[in-house]
């Protein structure tokens, strides 16, 4: 705040984008298109902004069709452009009005090497990851990670950012997580419902390190997590998918809600393991079971996991 008090605007997309103010992209360098996926409707960007060396990424999601506001896009609000007709088929091009035509925008910046190699188009490889390789090459990458990489987590536990986002918590510190929806969801159709569970404990990295002192947890988590998306969406149980990622995104147990109809990204095998399972198979077979289990599953080659477990494998 500026002493005659008016706010101090940032002066270059940078500043603006480190403050989270970004109005625009009109300084912004695109180096490289690191993936393109036309049938999901997804673009990721390497640039710069001008006058920095730093790189950001860019991923750019054409939002899904409104379907409460069918009426403005099949109406006078499309405008078609004629490209062809064959008897009974014919073609247009069509220009949406704006509240059909809405672009999802996430910005990382300043991006890491480990972020460029996340969203970088690369060859898929399937890993079986023995017990000895988790205890022997994974466990120690994980100790690895310097902590922090994890930093925004930590302010979302903290209440420090993404207060207004919060759905629920328990406040446990043991039993207890916070629930958010996920940046994938507009919270708009709730068939298209994605929420993440972040447990407040912090010695608890993903689902090999479970044992049976964390089966209350895990149930909790899964009982009060529906229970909440019920209360506030009305999506009852039976229409949600609780599962956990192996290996996750961030080295901090989580757990994915998303609606039974939404095809999201994530949730086919080789990633996802439904919390159910999880539960189930630790009841069944032991608290030891996820530690002694092989687990398959698939990893870019760009992935520094794959680096140290494609020799092994």
């Amino acid at each position: 705040m500026a002493e005659t008090g008016v706010d101090v605007l940032p002066k270059t997309g940078a500043e603006a984008a480190k403050q989270g103010t970004l109005a625009s992209f009109k300084d912004f360098v695109v180096v490289e298109v690191l993936n393109d996926d036309p049938q999901a409707k997804f673009i990721a960007l390497l640039g710069r902004f001008e006058g920095r060396d730093d790189v950001a990424v860019l991923l750019l999601n054409r939002k899904p069709f409104n379907k409460d506001s069918l009426s403005s896009l099949v109406g006078e609000g499309l405008q078609l452009q004629h490209d062809f007709v064959n008897d009974i088929y014919s073609k247009y091009v069509g220009r949406p009005p704006p509240e059909h035509s809405t672009v999802t925008v996430d910005l990382i910046y300043p991006a890491t090497e480990k972020h460029v190699k996340k969203y970088r188009q690369q060859r898929r490889c399937m890993v079986k990851e023995t017990p000895e390789m988790y205890e022997s090459i994974v466990l120690p990458y994980i100790q690895s990670i310097p902590p922090a990489a994890l930093q925004w987590v930590y302010n979302v536990l903290e209440k420090k950012k993404e207060v207004e986002r919060l759905i629920f918590e328990d406040s446990d510190p043991q039993l207890g997580f916070m629930l958010h929806p996920d940046l994938k969801w507009d919270q708009q159709q709730v068939d298209q419902l994605y929420c993440l569970a972040i447990v407040h404990r912090r010695d608890v990295a993903c689902l090999r390190a479970l044992d049976l002192t964390h089966l209350e947890l895990l149930e909790n988590i899964r009982d009060k997590g529906c229970q909440a998306i019920q209360d506030k969406y009305g999506v009852p149980a039976t229409s949600l998918r609780v599962f956990v990622h192996y290996p996750p995104s961030y080295w901090h147990f989580h757990v994915h809600f998303v609606h039974a109809a939404f095809a999201a990204p994530g949730t086919a095998a080789g990633k996802a393991i439904l919390l159910d399972d999880v539960i189930d198979n630790m009841k069944n077979f032991g608290g030891d079971y996820w530690r002694k289990r092989t687990l398959t599953y698939q990893l870019g080659e760009a992935d520094d996991m794959w680096k140290l477990l494609g020799a092994a494998t």
